[in-house]
């Protein structure tokens, strides 16, 4: 693209946000560059009809556009096949309404989770995502991102009641609203989440609210094996008990995130973290029974954290992938999915494929949802090591598709992205996912390629 071209586009982009928030220098460009691919621009809109107005403007000139909250999720992806503009959602940082009455909240896509999450007294926004301290509530709605806690209270779209975004036509669209049964027609709320920006941005939403419980738990508990602590969580799910969140990790992840001053586990030892949520009755109930199934079924070391103690450990847990990427530049992390009672298959096999290929790593799977992350801390200086990432996801993605299940790749560095399968096998709904694709943005400039099936 020419630079004459280019400046015609940079003026009118201006006319529309404001010069200031138009920025095209070099250091901004790098820092907002997709998988190493560098746009021309990167626009900051304040809000909505600013956004509508750059969507539009990039269908009249044909510029592929990527949205950008925090940039939690831009790890997430195929490379894309262009770029010009990143849409940054930064400057839509508003809370609308918190309506604790009717326990909602509606509040723009800029805003951190972390941030609204503090301000809302005696409520919570009931999810506990990756990234917690740096994502926006944008980039959750967009990518679907969920938590250990969605075992308890489900995933992003149990608790969206309504989006506000803008189509790639330009189009404001809002759907839903503040009440439950506010649906008729197509539901486009959902189809948004977890769209990761294919087919619109968003620019707000309106979110369940529970109150504060009034009691935190969580059990820790350390088994020798991977037998033993699934005995003790099979057990949990036998019962009628109904914990928050149901972990099992395996040693190293364990070190990284253990409490100060608790034991670790031994070599190829495993942990795991039960949460309770709730009443206090309940929760001191719930908390004694997990506690003793755990040492009847084989834990070396059992301790219990209580409220403060128990939302750090959590933090600690969200916020694992950020602190890992800054000590592991090539940090690549797989994520794998399989039926719920696969998980000790599929734990034991890639815990031993893993290790069997020299890889430090650190696992940890949602019991109870068969959902599973293995973190490979790649080391940059051996040469060897991206061939064996390479073949150990492929025989993982093998693993889970012979199960029925599948693997993606949250990240990885753009030279691996381009010798894996980054969101697993296609399934059959590829075929419907296209012709929404096709027929939402025909000219398929919202994240070229990026998506499921190189949508």
């Amino acid at each position: 693209m020419s630079m004459t071209s280019n400046s015609h586009k940079l003026e009118s982009l201006k006319e529309i946000v404001g010069p200031q928030y138009i920025k095209s220098d070099a250091e901004t460009l790098s820092a907002y560059a997709v998988d190493g691919v560098v746009p021309w621009a990167v626009v900051f809109p304040g809000d909505p009809q600013q956004v509508s107005e750059v969507v539009q403007l990039a269908c009249k000139e044909k510029l592929a556009l990527v949205p950008w909250g925090s940039g939690s999720k831009m790890a997430m992806g195929n490379l894309p096949l262009r770029l010009d503009l990143v849409v940054c959602t930064k400057r839509l940082n508003r809370v609308i309404d918190i309506d604790i009455a009717n326990l909602t909240v509606t509040v723009q896509a800029g805003v951190r989770f972390k941030d609204i999450q503090s301000n809302l007294g005696e409520c919570f926004i009931p999810m506990s995502p990756p990234y917690r301290d740096l994502a926006t509530l944008g980039g959750i709605i967009a990518a679907n991102s969920s938590g250990p806690t969605r075992l308890l209270y489900g995933l992003p779209r149990d608790i969206v009641l309504g989006l506000d975004y803008v189509a790639p036509n330009g189009e404001i669209v809002s759907t839903g609203g503040k009440t439950v049964k506010n649906v008729s027609g197509y539901d486009m709320c959902k189809l948004m989440i977890g769209s990761q920006g294919s087919v619109g941005i968003v620019c707000a939403m309106t979110l369940r609210l529970l109150p504060w419980p009034e009691r935190l738990g969580t059990c820790l508990s350390a088994f020798a094996t991977l037998s033993d602590a699934s005995r003790f969580v099979d057990r949990i799910f036998e019962t009628s008990l109904l914990p928050a969140a149901v972990e099992i990790l395996n040693g190293r992840a364990y070190e990284l995130l253990r409490p100060e001053g608790a034991t670790g586990v031994k070599t190829g030892g495993y942990a795991t973290a039960v949460a309770f949520e709730g009443f206090h009755e309940p929760v001191d109930r719930m908390a004694s029974e997990v506690s003793e199934m755990a040492l009847e079924s084989g834990a070396e070391k059992d301790i219990y954290l209580q409220e403060d103690q128990h939302l750090g450990f959590w933090n600690r847990y969200s916020n694992l992938v950020p602190a890992l990427s800054k000590r592991y530049r090539d940090l690549v992390s797989l994520k794998l999915n399989y039926p719920i009672s696969s998980y000790p298959e599929v734990i034991q096999f890639g815990t031993s494929l893993v290790s069997d290929s020299h890889i430090d790593h650190a696992l940890l799977a949602h019991a109870g949802t068969g959902i599973a992350w293995i973190h490979l801390l790649v080391d940059p200086r051996n040469a060897k090591a991206t061939d064996r990432v390479v073949s150990v996801s492929e025989r993982l993605l093998d693993r889970c598709q012979g199960l029925g299940g599948n693997l993606v790749v949250e990240r990885a560095m753009p030279e691996l992205k381009r010798r894996l399968p980054t969101w697993g096998l296609p399934r059959e709904d590829l075929v419907v996912m296209r012709r929404i694709k096709q027929q939402m943005d025909p000219s398929g400039l919202f994240c070229p390629g990026r998506f499921v099936g190189g949508i």
